[in-house]
C-alpha cells in the first residue's frame, strides 16, 4: 500500500478524463500538481466539449492535502455550479489504493471515491449522493495521463 503522500504524488501530472455525469457525457484536460509549500495537491479540471446553450463552459479545482496527525486526506473543491455561502469540504481516508472523500451538505451525504489503478497509471472516480435513505450514482469518471 502507498503511502498518504505518496498516493497523492500519482495525481501530479497532465490528464484526459472522460466519463458521464448522468447521460451528459464527460471530456476534461486536467492538470495536477503540488502547490502551497506542497502541501496541497491542485487538480484543475477545464471541459473540452463544448458548453450547453447558455451554460459556462465547465471548471473546477481540487485542493487536496493529507492531514498526518488525524490520518485523514481533505479536499477543497471551487467550480463553476455556482458560488456558496458556506464552504463544506471533503474529508477522506484511504482504503489501499482508495480514498474516498465525503462531504456532509446538508441534504445528505455526497461521495468521491479517487481508485488508483497502478497497472494502468490512471484513475477512476466514482461520485454518489444519498437520497431518500438510496444510493444514486452522480458520476463515473476514468483520469489517464495525455499522451
Amino acid at each position: 500500500m502507498l503511502l498518504a503522500t505518496e498516493l497523492l504524488d500519482k495525481l501530479v501530472g497532465d490528464w484526459d478524463l472522460t466519463g458521464r455525469m448522468g447521460e451528459i457525457p464527460l471530456q476534461q484536460a486536467v492538470v495536477g500538481k503540488r502547490t502551497l509549500g506542497e502541501l496541497f495537491v491542485e487538480l484543475y479540471f477545464k471541459s473540452t466539449l463544448p458548453a450547453p446553450v447558455g451554460q459556462k463552459p465547465y471548471e473546477a479545482v481540487y485542493y487536496i492535502g493529507y492531514n498526518e496527525e488525524n490520518d485523514l486526506f481533505v479536499m477543497h473543491l471551487l467550480d463553476t455550479f455556482g458560488v456558496g455561502l458556506s464552504c463544506i469540504v471533503g474529508i477522506g481516508r484511504q482504503e489501499g489504493n482508495t480514498i474516498q472523500f465525503v462531504f456532509d451538505y446538508e441534504d445528505g451525504p455526497f461521495t468521491n471515491r479517487f481508485i488508483w489503478d497502478e497497472t494502468a497509471d490512471a484513475w477512476r472516480f466514482e461520485q454518489t449522493y444519498l437520497k431518500n435513505g438510496q444510493v444514486h450514482t452522480f458520476a463515473t469518471k476514468e483520469m489517464v495521463r495525455s499522451r
